[in-house]
C-alpha cells in the first residue's frame, strides 16, 4: 500500500527473544535512573520500621492499613534486614521485577502470535505505557503491584501450559497466583483475564473444553480458599460505604479514562498534588484521541477476531471491579481523587496490553511511523511531567544529611524525639517520628536520656540546639511541703494542675520537662489529662538517682491541663522541683 511505512518480514523466534529481553532491560533500567531521582514515601517508611521486627508470622500477617499483604511485609522485611534505608538497593529490586515483568509479557505474545512484529510492537507498548511507571517509582506500590505484574504474568503462561498438555502448570499456576494476592489482593483480578486468554484459545467444544479446565480450575481454588480465609481472619477491611447511583456512574466514567488515555500514551498531564500522589489529569484531547484509537480496535476485533472481545472484557471487567473497590474503601476519606490514583491501575496494563495485540495484529497492514511517533511522545511528555514533582521529594536530601550529622555527632548525641517534617512524615503514618527510622537504619543515638538538654534534628536534617518552648507549667499546690511540693511517693499518684504561660489551652502532641532530685532510682510513667477526662500516656521511664532533668514525650495529641505521675514501687521516693510541657523548636 501507498503512502504506508511497511515492517521486513518478521525475525526467527529467537531473535525476537533477544529483542524482549533488550527492550525489559533499556526500559527498566531507565525507570529505575528516574527513581533514584525521587527518594523514600510515608507507607516506605512506616513498612521499613514494621519489617525491621522480622520474618515471625505475626508480624507478617499484620495489616497493611485495611489490607492483609504477608509477602509485602515480607520483602520490607527483607529490605529492612538487607539494607536498612538504602534506597538505590530498593531501586534495584525493582528493576529487575519490572525487567522480569517485560520478559514475561513478550514471551506470552511471542506463544499467542509466533514469529510477528507485534511480539515486539506489544511488549514494547506494555514496557512504555505509563499505566505501571507510577507504581514503579513509589516502593509500596511498586512492592504490591510488580507483584502482580510478575506472578500474574507466571499464571497467564501456566493457562498456556496447561491446554498445551503440561502439568507443570498445576504447580507453578496456582503458586503464583497464591503469591500475588499476598502481595496485593486485587491483583486476584488476573483470573479475569485468565479465563478470557483460555477462551480466546478455546478449540474444542464447551463440554470437551470444560472437562478439560475443571482440574486447572480446581487447582486455581486452592490459593483462593486459603488466602480468603486468611483474609477473613485476619484482615482488617475498611468500613466504607456504597454511593449513589450519580456519584459511582460519574466514577465510572473517570475509570474508563485510565485505559481510554493509556491507549495513546496518556495521562499527558498528572494533577498537582504538591507531592507525587501519581494523580492523572488527562487532557481532553488524550481522551478523545484515545477513544478514537479504542474504538478503531474494537472495531477491527469485531471484524476479525470476536474473540479478541474477551480480552476487551477482561479489561471492562478491571475497571469496573477496580472503581468499585477504591470508591467504597476511599471515597469516604479521598473522595473521588483516587479513583485516578495510578497506583491502583497498574496491572491494568496486562489485559489492556493483551486486548490491543490481539485485536491489532488481525490485521495485516503496517503500523504507520506516525502512530508509533505519537505514542513515543505521549509517554515522553506523561514520564517527564512526572518525574519533576517526584524528582522534589524532600525526603533524599534529609536522611542524607541526618546520616551524616549523626556521624559526625556520634553515638552518644543526645535527641528529641520530634517527628519528621511535612511531606516526609505524614499524619497517615502510623508513627512520623524520626527515631524509629532511625533505630532501624541502625543508627546509634540517645533519645531524651536524662541529664543532658537534647538536641533536635530540624526540617533540614541538621542537629542543632533547640529552645524549649513552654506552654504550660507545673501548678505548686496551695499547701506546700517544706521539703517538696511535688512529691511523688510510693504508689499513690500525683496529679498537678497546669497553667497555661501562652494564655491559652492549645492542643499538641506534647514533650515534659522535668527537674527533679531522688536518692533512688525510680520508674514513673506520666500522664497528660485533659479537662474531660481524657488521657494520654506517656511510656514509663526510668529516673535516674540524684539531680537531674527528665525529658518525655511526644504525647497523643491532647489538649493538657493537668499532669499525673505514678508509680507501681512502694519504695518509690521523687521530689519533682520544676515541671514544664511544650515544644522544642
Amino acid at each position: 500500500m501507498r503512502g504506508i511505512w511497511t515492517l521486513p518480514d518478521a525475525p526467527k523466534s529467537s531473535v525476537l527473544r533477544g529483542l524482549v529481553v533488550a527492550v525489559a532491560v533499556v526500559q527498566s533500567v531507565v525507570l529505575g535512573l528516574l527513581a533514584r531521582r525521587g527518594s523514600w514515601l510515608s507507607d516506605d517508611l512506616d513498612f521499613l520500621v514494621q519489617g525491621s521486627r522480622g520474618f515471625a508470622p505475626a508480624e507478617l500477617l499484620t495489616p497493611v492499613n485495611d489490607h492483609i499483604a504477608p509477602g509485602l511485609r515480607f520483602v520490607y522485611a527483607v529490605f529492612a534486614k538487607v539494607a536498612p534505608l538504602n534506597h538505590d538497593f530498593t531501586v534495584g529490586w525493582r528493576t529487575v521485577m519490572q525487567a522480569l515483568a517485560i520478559t514475561l509479557m513478550g514471551l506470552l505474545l511471542l506463544r499467542l502470535l509466533g514469529s510477528s512484529w507485534w511480539v515486539l510492537l506489544g511488549t514494547l507498548f506494555y514496557a512504555l505505557t505509563p499505566l505501571s511507571m507510577p507504581s514503579f517509582m513509589s516502593l509500596s506500590s511498586g512492592v504490591n503491584n510488580l507483584s502482580a505484574h510478575v506472578f500474574g504474568l507466571l499464571l497467564l503462561h501456566a493457562t498456556i501450559d496447561w491446554y498445551d498438555g503440561h502439568r507443570r502448570a498445576l504447580a507453578y499456576g496456582p503458586l503464583a497466583l497464591l503469591i500475588s494476592l499476598a502481595c496485593w489482593e486485587k491483583s486476584g483480578l488476573i483470573l479475569v483475564t485468565a479465563i478470557a486468554l483460555a477462551l480466546y484459545l478455546r478449540e474444542q467444544p464447551m463440554r470437551v473444553w470444560l472437562g478439560k479446565t475443571w482440574p486447572f480450575a480446581a487447582a486455581l481454588a486452592a490459593p483462593i480458599v486459603a488466602f480468603g480465609t486468611l483474609y477473613l481472619t485476619r484482615g482488617n477491611p475498611s468500613r466504607g460505604r456504597v454511593l449513589s447511583a450519580s456519584q459511582l456512574l460519574e466514577l465510572i466514567a473517570r475509570g474508563f479514562e485510565v485505559p481510554v488515555s493509556a491507549a495513546v500514551g496518556g495521562p499527558w498531564r498528572w494533577a498537582p498534588a504538591g507531592q507525587p500522589l501519581s494523580l492523572a489529569a488527562p487532557p481532553v484531547a488524550a481522551v478523545v484521541l484515545g477513544a478514537l484509537v479504542g474504538g478503531l480496535l474494537l472495531v477491527v476485533a469485531f471484524r476479525h477476531n470476536h474473540r479478541a472481545l474477551l480480552l476487551w472484557a477482561s479489561v471492562v471487567s478491571y475497571v469496573l471491579v477496580t472503581v468499585a473497590l477504591v470508591s467504597y474503601g476511599r471515597f469516604t476519606g479521598f473522595g473521588s481523587v483516587f479513583t485516578v490514583h495510578y497506583h491502583y491501575w497498574s496491572d491494568l496494563s496486562i489485559p489492556l496490553t493483551l486486548a490491543v495485540v490481539l485485536s491489532a495484529s488481525t490485521v495485516r497492514i503496517a503500523v504507520p511511523a506516525v502512530g508509533l511517533a505519537c505514542l513515543l511522545v505521549g509517554v515522553v511528555v506523561s514520564d517527564v511531567g512526572f518525574a519533576g514533582p517526584w524528582g522534589r521529594n524532600p525526603a533524599k536530601a534529609y536522611f542524607a544529611t541526618v546520616t551524616a550529622e549523626l556521624d559526625r555527632t556520634g553515638p552518644n548525641v543526645n535527641l528529641w524525639d520530634t517527628s519528621m517534617p511535612q511531606p516526609i512524615g505524614t499524619a497517615l503514618m502510623s508513627d512520623p517520628r524520626l527515631s524509629p527510622v532511625l533505630r532501624m537504619a541502625g543508627k546509634e543515638f540517645r533519645l531524651q536520656a536524662a541529664g543532658s538538654e537534647p538536641l533536635l534534628v530540624d526540617d533540614t536534617g541538621h542537629i542543632r540546639p533547640a529552645p524549649f518552648a513552654v506552654w504550660s507549667r507545673a501548678e505548686p499546690p496551695t499547701r506546700g511541703n517544706s521539703f517538696c511540693n511535688l512529691l511523688v511517693h510510693g504508689t499513690e499518684p500525683l496529679t498537678i494542675r497546669l497553667t497555661p504561660v501562652q494564655n491559652e489551652v492549645a492542643t499538641a502532641e506534647w514533650f515534659i520537662k522535668a527537674a527533679y532530685f531522688s536518692n533512688r532510682e525510680n520508674q514513673v510513667s506520666v500522664e497528660l489529662l485533659d479537662a474531660d477526662g481524657n488521657i494520654a500516656a506517656l511510656p514509663a521511664a526510668d529516673w535516674p538517682a540524684g539531680v537531674g532533668s527528665m525529658y518525655l514525650g511526644p504525647s497523643h495529641r491532647i489538649r493538657a491541663t493537668e499532669v499525673r505521675l505514678r508509680s507501681s514501687d512502694p519504695a518509690t521516693n521523687l521530689c519533682v522541683e520544676n515541671l514544664e510541657i511544650g515544644l522544642p523548636r
